[in-house]
C-alpha cells in the first residue's frame, strides 16, 4: 500500500476518532444535564414532602393543645347534650348561647394563630361528625360531616389525633385534629368523648414560604370532582370554566406563571404520576414536576385515585444554555484540533502520539472545567452543604454553611469538623465523636436524617434538620456530604405553643392541665424515692362579693396581683398553679407538714398584709388555705386534692382567712395545725 493510501486511511480514522469524540462529549454532557436535573426533581419533592410532614405534625400538635383547655371541654360538653336534646343539626338558642361562648372564650387564640402561625381554620365537631363551630365560617354549623370528612371520622373511632391534607365543605389544606374528652373522670371510667378540634393552614402561605426559601415555584391543582363532590359553593376556588383550557381548580400558586400555563394550555399531558418535563413559556425554558396529590383518605386506602397534584418548576434557561454553549465550543475546538492533528499527521506522522497526548490532556481539561460547573451549582445551593473525608476533616463547604456557621472557609477545609462546629451539645455538655451521626455514617456507611445542633464561630449553637449520606468509590465509603437548614424559626414556635398550652394566660401560672400532670409526676417521685411533698389548696376568700362590687375587670387585677404575692411568697422549686376561676394549687417538692404549714401561713400573711392596688383603687382581700401531704396509697393525683381540697373547706367554714391541715397522726407537728389572722 502506497504512502498517499496510507495517510488517507490514516486522516479517515482520524476523522471518525474526533467525530466519535464529539458524539461521546455531546452525549456525555446530555446524560449529566439530565442527570441533574433528575437529581433537582427529587430533591424539590423531598424538601416539599419533608416540609408538608413537619406542617401535618404542628397542625395536629397545636389540635391537641386547644383539645386540652378545660373551658373548651366544658361547652363542648354542654352543646352535645344541648344539641341532642333540642333534637336538630343545629340546637337551638342554648346551643346558639354555647356557640357564642365557645366562640368568646378562643377569639384571642383564633386571632393569634392566625396572624402568627398562618392558620386559616379552625372547627369543633360534636359526636358522629356534626359541625358545631366554624371559626372561618362562623355561620355555617349544624351540617354533618359523616362520609365526607375521613380525618374527623378516624379521629372519633380510634380516639386518638390524626393529620393530613382534606378538603371540606369550606376549606381545603392541612388538617390536624385531635379528640376531646370529657375532664370529668371517675377512677376506673373509660374517657368520655366529648367532640374532635381541628385546625388547619392554607396551602397559599405555606408554598409562598418554601417557594421563598428553596427560590423555585410551587402550585396546587385539585381535580373537579374532589371539589365540587366536597365542598360549598361559594367557598371554592375559581372554576374550571373560568380559566379556559384549565384541567382543574388551581388551589394556590406561589408565582403566576402555573396560571398562564393552564390559561395556554401549556401544561404537559398528565395520567396521574411522577413526571418531569421541559417547559417553554414567554421565552423561558422551565423545568417542570408534577406528582400525584393524595389526601388523608387516598393515604388510608391507596385503591383511592389522587385528588389532584402538585407541581413544582424552576427557569434552567440558563442551566441549558450553557450545557449548550458548552457542547458548541466543544466542537469548535475539536474541529480546529482536528484541522492541527490533520496536518501534523500529512507532515510529521512520527509526532502523532504526542498530538494524542495533548489531546487527552485536553479533553482532561474540558471534564474539569464540567466538575467545576457542578461545584458551581453545589455552591450557589441555599441550604448549608460541607463534605468531610474518613478521618471527618473538612474537605469542602459551600456559602450557605459559611453564613449559618460564620466560618471562612480557610477555617474549616482541612480541619476535624466535629471538633469544629459539634464537639458540643446544646447545653455545653462533651459530645463524644462515636456518638455522632456524622462519625456513625463514616462508620456503617448509612443514610441518617435527624435534628441536631450545630456550633458557630462565635460560640453559639443553632438547631438544624441534618441529613448525613455517604460517599462511596467502588463500594467503600470514603468520606460523606452532610445537607443541612436552620430551624431556629420553627422551634421558636414550637415553644410558643407549648407555652399556649400549659401557662394560664390571666395569671402567668401552669394551667390545670399542666399542674395535673405536674402532680402525677411528683407522686411517682414520691414513691421512688420517698422523699416527703406538700400540696396547698388556696381560695380567695369573698372573691365573688369583689366581682359584685368592683367588677370583673377589677377580679382580674386581684388575681394577677395575687399571683404575683404567690410567686414571691414561695421557692423557686415549688410549682403554682391555677386550677378554677379563683382556686390554686401549690406543690412544694420536698416540703414537710411543719413546712407546709410554715409557707401556708406566710402566704396568708402576706396576702392580708398587700391589699391589690388596681386601677379602681385598693382592694383588701384574704386566703384560705388547706394543706396535706404526699402518703402511701396516692396512685392519681385526685387523692391528695381531696384530701387538701377538705382542709380548705374546713378553713373556710371556720371563718376564712386561715389555715387548715389534713395531715396523717403520725406526721401532724406539734402545735395547733390551723392559724387564724
Amino acid at each position: 500500500m502506497s504512502y498517499r493510501a496510507i495517510l488517507v486511511l490514516a486522516s479517515l480514522l482520524l476523522m471518525a476518532i474526533f467525530a466519535g469524540v464529539a458524539l461521546f462529549g455531546a452525549r456525555l454532557v446530555d446524560v449529566r444535564l439530565q442527570a441533574s436535573l433528575e437529581s433537582e426533581a427529587l430533591r424539590l419533592k423531598t424538601a416539599y414532602e419533608l416540609s408538608q410532614g413537619e406542617l401535618e405534625q404542628q397542625m395536629m400538635a397545636l389540635a391537641g393543645r386547644v383539645a386540652a383547655d378545660p373551658e373548651v371541654i366544658r361547652l363542648l360538653k354542654a352543646a352535645g347534650a344541648t344539641v341532642e336534646g333540642e333534637g336538630n343539626g343545629s340546637g337551638g338558642e342554648e346551643a346558639d348561647l354555647l356557640r357564642r361562648q365557645l366562640y368568646l372564650h378562643l377569639r384571642q387564640h383564633w386571632s393569634y394563630m392566625q396572624k402568627e402561625l398562618g392558620i386559616r381554620q379552625m372547627q369543633f365537631v360534636l359526636p358522629g361528625s356534626l359541625s358545631f363551630l366554624r371559626f372561618h365560617a362562623p355561620t355555617q354549623h349544624g351540617d354533618s360531616l359523616a362520609g365526607l370528612r375521613w380525618l374527623l371520622r378516624d379521629v372519633e373511632r380510634k380516639r386518638t389525633a390524626a393529620s393530613g391534607f382534606e378538603t371540606g365543605r369550606a376549606y381545603a389544606g392541612i388538617r390536624g385534629a385531635a379528640p376531646i374528652f370529657d375532664s370529668e373522670l371517675r377512677p376506673g371510667d373509660a374517657r368520655a368523648l366529648v367532640g374532635v378540634m381541628e385546625v388547619g393552614m392554607a396551602f397559599d402561605g405555606y408554598i409562598e414560604r418554601l417557594s421563598e426559601r428553596t427560590a423555585v415555584g410551587f402550585g396546587v391543582l385539585l381535580d373537579p370532582a374532589s371539589v365540587t363532590s366536597a365542598m360549598w359553593e361559594n367557598y371554592r376556588p375559581p372554576a374550571p370554566a373560568e380559566q379556559p383550557g384549565a384541567c382543574c381548580y388551581l388551589l394556590a400558586a406561589s408565582r403566576g406563571e402555573l396560571a398562564d400555563w393552564m390559561a395556554d394550555k401549556a401544561l404537559p399531558a398528565y395520567a396521574g404520576t411522577f413526571r418531569n418535563d421541559l417547559v417553554d413559556h414567554q421565552g423561558h425554558r422551565f423545568q417542570l414536576i408534577r406528582f400525584p396529590l393524595r389526601d388523608y383518605p387516598g393515604l388510608q386506602d391507596p385503591t383511592r385515585p389522587p385528588i389532584g397534584s402538585v407541581v413544582i418548576w424552576q427557569d434552567v434557561g440558563a442551566m441549558i444554555e450553557a450545557s449548550g454553549d458548552f457542547k458548541d465550543k466543544a466542537f469548535f475546538n475539536l474541529a480546529f484540533a482536528y484541522a492541527v492533528t490533520q496536518l501534523l499527521v500529512l507532515f510529521l506522522v512520527n509526532l502523532s502520539r504526542r498530538e494524542w497526548i495533548s489531546q487527552l490532556l485536553e479533553q482532561t481539561a474540558r471534564v474539569q472545567e464540567l466538575s467545576h460547573q457542578n461545584e458551581v451549582l453545589l455552591m450557589a445551593a441555599g441550604e448549608g452543604i460541607f463534605g468531610v473525608d474518613r478521618g471527618h476533616v473538612a474537605t469542602f463547604i459551600n456559602p450557605a454553611a459559611q453564613k449559618m456557621l460564620g466560618y471562612a472557609p480557610e477555617e474549616v477545609v482541612g480541619n476535624n469538623l466535629h471538633a469544629l462546629i459539634h464537639a458540643q451539645r446544646a447545653d455545653g455538655s462533651p459530645y463524644d465523636e462515636s456518638a455522632c451521626p456524622i462519625a456513625q455514617t463514616l462508620a456503617d456507611g448509612q443514610v441518617r436524617s435527624l435534628e441536631e445542633n450545630l456550633r458557630r464561630r462565635d460560640g453559639s449553637s443553632f438547631p438544624v434538620q441534618m441529613t448525613v449520606s455517604p460517599i462511596r468509590e467502588n463500594g467503600v465509603c470514603t468520606g460523606a456530604v452532610v445537607v443541612f437548614h436552620d430551624i431556629s424559626e420553627l422551634k421558636e414556635k414550637e415553644a410558643a405553643l407549648t407555652w399556649l398550652a400549659s401557662t394560664d394566660t390571666l395569671t402567668g401560672l401552669a394551667n390545670r392541665r399542666h399542674f395535673i400532670a405536674q402532680l402525677e409526676a411528683e407522686i411517682h417521685r414520691w414513691q421512688r424515692t420517698g422523699f416527703t411533698s406538700a400540696l396547698l389548696m388556696v381560695d380567695l376568700d369573698w372573691f365573688k362579693r369583689i366581682n359584685d362590687t368592683w367588677g370583673h375587670a377589677a377580679g382580674d387585677e386581684v388575681l394577677r396581683h395575687f399571683a404575683e404575692v404567690l410567686r414571691r411568697s414561695l421557692r423557686r422549686v415549688d410549682l403554682p398553679g391555677r386550677v378554677g376561676g379563683e382556686e390554686f394549687a401549690v406543690l412544694l417538692p420536698g416540703s414537710s407538714a411543719e413546712d407546709a404549714l410554715v409557707a401556708a401561713e406566710r402566704l396568708r400573711r402576706n396576702i392580708e398584709n398587700e391589699p391589690a392596688m388596681t386601677s379602681f383603687g385598693s382592694i383588701p382581700f384574704t386566703v384560705s388555705i388547706g394543706a396535706t401531704l404526699l402518703i402511701t396509697g396516692d396512685d392519681s393525683p385526685d387523692q391528695p386534692l381531696l384530701r387538701a381540697d377538705r382542709a380548705l373547706y374546713r378553713a373556710k367554714a371556720a371563718g376564712r382567712n386561715r389555715v387548715d391541715s389534713d395531715f396523717p397522726d403520725s406526721l401532724t407537728p406539734a402545735g395547733e395545725p390551723t392559724s387564724v389572722a
